[in-house]
């Protein structure tokens, strides 16, 4: 029976993949280097994400269906660029969430207790499949977008606009290109979805859909970095290792809830663990596809070793900052580049064998 998920799970699929760990670490880069005016460059980091969905899915609509066929050599290419990309992200974004969880939450617990508790709790979800994957973040990312709404309107009477001071200007060009360049690898990781695009119930629609899903993602990172220039300032922003918890921090709504830090938080965490057990079924997904096979036992020693080495590559918390900041802008930006023409040319291929196979049938007919 084939797989199937609506174009509302893809959306929140692709949606997710924007902003479920960027949130946490992201904003300080970003707002390090253009300060005030970051929140403009959420808007060029969506007109790169639109340039990489449409170039990568030029012609989608014309096909009826779509599927990867690992015999050929485009998919074993695509596979094995997806394989580095994945695991590059997935153990990033490991040891991003276990060192938000170190610092703030559980400070007591052993890192590798942390780790094996979120392996196990992902691993979990994406055991059971594409079609739960899909379903679990569709549950967790709607409650998500509630939560992300709920944060301006809490924080209104905090607002200071003179935090935007001054706007813009000539001189500060330079630093909105770099703060957009740190953004470019992260904003670009939608093109996972590229791996289940055969599994949607339109593929004519898949690329609106996308678009769609990369425009909440960043659309909800542009409201929580606004909140936070405007709450906290960006000076203070740029030095705190965790804008986002800090600015949730600041929700008072009565004398007696002054702490629904952690109920925020709560909620924010089904979201990551959606994500990584999407990125876990990828990486099972593509190695599948390198080596023609399908086999889902293979998940379970590649969540044992990404736990690992996010521990062993990733010692302390300067390793990771210069990884997620130098290292993967340019890293990250170049395997995307790569992956997008990849599937440009699979999709190319796929619309030549399609009007092919009609050229052959109108001659049959004839």
């Amino acid at each position: 029976m084939k797989i199937q998920i609506s174009q509302r799970q893809l959306s929140l699929l692709t949606a997710n993949l924007t902003i479920a760990s960027g949130l946490v670490v992201l904003p300080q880069s970003l707002i390090d280097l253009a300060l005030q005016n970051t929140w403009t460059v959420i808007f060029l980091l969506f007109l790169y994400v639109v340039f990489l969905i449409s170039i990568a899915l030029f012609g989608v609509g014309k096909l009826n269906d779509f599927a990867l066929k690992p015999k050929q050599k485009k998919t074993k290419l695509l596979a094995f660029l997806m394989v580095i990309f994945i695991f590059h992200i997935i153990i990033r974004d490991l040891r991003i969430l276990t060192g938000f969880i170190e610092v703030t939450l559980l400070p007591l617990t052993p890192l590798f207790i942390i780790t094996v508790l979120i392996i196990g709790t992902s691993l979990y979800i994406a055991w059971a499949g594409l079609e739960v994957i899909a379903r679990f973040n569709e549950l967790a990312f709607s409650l998500f977008i509630l939560v992300v709404l709920f944060i301006p309107l809490s924080l209104l009477e905090k607002f200071d606009l003179e935090n935007f001071e001054p706007v813009l200007g000539l001189q500060v060009i330079p630093s909105l290109f770099q703060s957009s360049y740190v953004g470019l690898a992260w904003m670009g990781e939608v093109i996972i979805v590229f791996l289940i695009l055969g599994a949607a119930k339109s593929i004519k629609e898949t690329r609106k859909s996308m678009l769609w899903g990369a425009g909440i993602g960043i659309g909800l990172l542009f409201i929580l970095i606004f909140c936070q220039i405007a709450v906290l300032g960006a000076e203070i922003v740029r030095y705190s290792t965790y804008p986002s918890y800090t600015l949730v921090q600041e929700i008072r709504l009565t004398e007696f809830m002054d702490r629904l830090d952690f109920i925020l938080v709560a909620l924010y965490f089904p979201i990551t663990f959606s994500k990584l057990a999407f990125l876990l079924y990828g990486l099972n997904f593509s190695m599948n596809l390198l080596f023609n096979s399908d086999n889902k036992v293979t998940l379970i020693p590649q969540a044992i070793a990404i736990g690992i080495l996010s521990i062993l590559l990733f010692e302390n918390k300067t390793i990771v900052y210069e990884f997620q900041i130098h290292t993967w802008a340019s890293l990250g930006l170049f395997l995307q580049l790569l992956i997008a023409a990849v599937m440009f040319f699979i999709i190319g291929s796929q619309k030549q064998s399609k009007k092919k196979n009609k050229n052959d049938q109108a001659r049959t007919l004839n």
